[in-house]
């Protein structure tokens, strides 16, 4: 019998720790606080983000098949990526921005050939993407694969135009501009939305606790 309370005691006890961590030590009434742990998960996924996006040429993959200017668009979305992952584990749109800047400054640290305007860039993707999961939440859909995908979409879209119109490229054919705005579009839907929601989830189910 002492063995018997004893367990459930222990079972109570373990149940009790998991479950204000998973919190942060932060009730429901003030999740809106950032907590070290959102903090970590940001810091963590910007530095992978950055040392990704400045490394590895995912280019390369697309224009194997598609030579035409503007079809690294496709896979444009995973720069954006880390921001979606971390907005599943926390809910929390600053943690979006803090994310993007510290992949900003991986990239300017490893010398991204924008300097310092690639921080620029990263923040305006962050506040397209947190704007984006914001309109998505007010409309009900803020944790659908449709409300994510739109989300993301709308997060990676404005970079294109953004870097097109900088390096003046007047002289391709108005189809090539819709083009790449289109596939950049596409691979947020398809990457830093639908991939970055399939992604959390796993996440969350390996056990990585969340924040809110």
């Amino acid at each position: 019998m002492n063995d018997n309370k004893q367990k459930t005691v222990q079972k109570e006890e373990n149940s009790n720790q998991l479950e204000e961590f998973k919190e942060t030590g932060y009730s429901q009434d003030s999740s809106k606080k950032l907590a070290t742990i959102d903090l970590l998960y940001s810091t963590i996924l910007g530095v992978i983000g950055g040392f990704i996006s400045s490394l590895i040429p995912f280019s390369l993959l697309i224009k194997v098949w598609y030579p035409l200017t503007g079809g690294t668009q496709l896979i444009s979305g995973h720069h954006v990526i880390w921001a979606s992952i971390v907005y599943g584990l926390t809910r929390k749109k600053r943690n979006i921005l803090i994310t993007m800047f510290t992949k900003g400054i991986i990239e300017f640290m490893l010398g991204d050939v924008w300097g310092l305007l690639i921080l620029f860039v990263n923040v305006m993707e962050g506040s397209c993407l947190a704007v984006g999961f914001f309109w998505m939440e007010k409309i009900g859909e803020g944790e659908t694969k449709l409300g994510w995908g739109i989300a993301g979409g709308f997060g990676n879209f404005f970079q294109a135009p953004f870097f097109w119109i900088l390096n003046q490229r007047w002289h391709l054919h108005w189809t090539l501009w819709v083009l790449a705005f289109m596939f950049a579009f596409i691979s947020g839907i398809l990457i830093t939305g639908l991939l970055g929601k399939l992604v959390k989830e796993y996440i969350i189910k390996a056990g990585v606790p969340t924040t809110f």
